[in-house]
């Protein structure tokens, strides 16, 4: 849909379906939809191991759409050291960079997951900003896109609450 200059409508109008069609629906379908989701809770890991992350995903994102995708995480660490993520998708193909203070590391791939982003995390009691954008063009399979990451060092890293997935859906 493309979009369309909303008209000025006048007191006392007859409005039709076809008017609301193209000033309203189609006008909204054109913006296309936006994901939000915020954890209101902290999630660490110390074993390690890749984990999906618990709120940070996608619902299912149907076949052969193309979304853009935006993780801003709040992250702690317990001492300085690595840390690793990486993206699950259903089909299709994943690109990412992972944006840190010093580092952008990227992730890309064509099999889920994708290949391992593994950087550096800071001690911080305030914490840091670690930022993961990525585009996914999805194959024929519908499904979700998930976050995953784990500290690679010993210590704790924590993902704070507060931390965001904004996405957009662009073809």
């Amino acid at each position: 849909m493309a979009w369309t200059t909303p008209r000025d409508w006048t007191g006392g109008e007859f409005v039709t379906e076809a008017m609301m069609d193209t000033h309203v629906k189609d006008n909204l379908l054109a913006l296309g939809p936006h994901l939000i989701a915020r954890k209101t809770s902290d999630e660490s890991d110390s074993v390690g191991t890749l984990q999906n992350d618990d709120v940070l995903f996608t619902p299912s994102i149907p076949a052969n759409e193309v979304w853009l995708l935006e993780w801003n995480l709040i992250c702690v660490s317990a001492s300085s050291g690595s840390f690793q993520m990486a993206a699950t998708f259903p089909s299709g193909t994943f690109s990412g960079t992972v944006y840190t203070v010093s580092q952008n590391l990227m992730m890309s791939g064509t099999s889920s997951p994708t290949s391992t982003a593994s950087g550096d995390v800071n001690t911080s009691a305030a914490g840091q900003i670690i930022k993961v954008v990525g585009t996914l063009v999805n194959g024929g399979t519908p499904g979700a896109v998930t976050l995953q990451w784990a500290r690679v060092t010993s210590g704790s890293f924590t993902v704070k609450a507060q931390s965001t997935l904004w996405g957009v859906k662009l073809a």
